[in-house]
């Protein structure tokens, strides 16, 4: 990410929070900690990395940051030796992470006086790790800054978030989304879809590689009209066709997410005769279904399967999930 593209996301991603913290800056009013919280693509590592340009950028024009300077360049870059960026190592942030960025800290910044600290994905703090960091933004130093990233507030230890400015970050703009991702090659048929799944282009593009979210939507679509035909292949196709594209755990989300968004289309055209389907090609099907069944029978099967991610957090096997989802769902169609 270079430094123009962090101006140009948060200037178009988050325009209100940008021009106000220009203003905060500008009258020396800046918090010590803040913690960012939203959904993922809406800008967060961005608007801190702003942030960051605007407290040590030299030559700042009405108070943004010129994008320009060796300061600005080095920040974008993650190279600034007075800005400190923490993300998970693997799984989660271990404690030794926070004891080096405080082990960091206690020097004196290495070309100013000024620190900054950035925490990715601050939900994954190890419990020791943050309770260690609890005791340093209660007591952080002058001209030390802290910025927390997360998209689960609630996963923040609670005295943690009493120490720290929370901003909320807006959605995105659904139209300017689904322009970006026109852009990126994502069909038509799948506009809907990616817009009901997540706000981030870089998790778009994750599922772009080996063309899994067109092979992913095709597989739940066919599994969803094997169901509404009262198939008993709907079963076999969990082993067949979901679990070779279950990559790994970070690919289990999106897979139960697209099952509610089918069933969605149905609880959608039943009551409001929505047109737009996140998956048109089973259309068909969708309004089959919506005009046979009963909206209690409807709300069961959803909380069927938005039940299942207590299972995944227990480490039930993910295919013993979907296969139970499935019989669940058939067995209720079927009385």
């Amino acid at each position: 990410m270079n430094e123009n593209n962090v101006i140009n996301e948060v200037t178009s991603k988050q325009p209100r929070l940008s021009e106000n913290f220009i203003k905060v800056i500008t009258r020396n009013e800046l918090s010590h900690s803040y913690l960012f919280n939203g959904e993922s693509g809406v800008g967060k590592l961005a608007l801190a990395l702003f942030i960051t340009m605007g407290i040590f950028c030299p030559n700042r024009k009405n108070g943004y940051p010129c994008g320009q300077c060796n300061e600005c360049r080095r920040i974008t870059e993650q190279q600034h030796p007075d800005v400190v960026i923490i993300k998970p190592d693997g799984q989660s942030i271990k404690v030794d992470q926070v004891r080096y960025l405080k082990d960091e800290f206690s020097k004196s910044g290495l070309e100013g006086n000024k620190k900054v600290f950035i925490i990715q994905d601050a939900e994954k703090m190890t419990s020791g790790a943050a309770n260690s960091l609890l005791k340093f933004i209660e007591e952080p130093g002058n001209n030390i800054f802290s910025f927390l990233l997360t998209t689960n507030m609630n996963l923040i230890l609670p005295t943690i978030i009493s120490r720290t400015q929370v901003i909320e970050l807006q959605h995105l703009d659904t139209d300017s989304f689904e322009d970006k991702l026109s852009k990126m090659g994502i069909l038509k048929s799948q506009l809907h879809l990616v817009n009901k799944l997540t706000n981030s282009t870089e998790m778009v593009k994750v599922w772009q590689e080996d063309d899994w979210l067109s092979k992913m939507q095709n597989s739940v679509g066919n599994w969803f009209d094997l169901i509404v035909n009262n198939d008993a292949e709907a079963f076999v196709t969990i082993q067949s066709n979901f679990m070779p594209l279950v990559i790994d755990k970070d690919h289990r989300a999106p897979v139960i997410n697209m099952m509610i968004a089918i069933f969605e289309d149905v609880l959608n055209y039943k009551y409001l005769k929505l047109g737009q389907f996140s998956f048109p090609n089973n259309e068909k099907n969708i309004e089959l279904l919506a005009n046979k069944i009963s909206s209690k029978t409807l709300v069961q099967i959803l909380k069927i399967i938005l039940g299942c991610n207590k299972q995944i957090s227990i480490n039930v096997s993910f295919q013993n999930i979907l296969e139970s989802i499935t019989l669940k769902i058939m067995n209720i169609l079927n009385r």
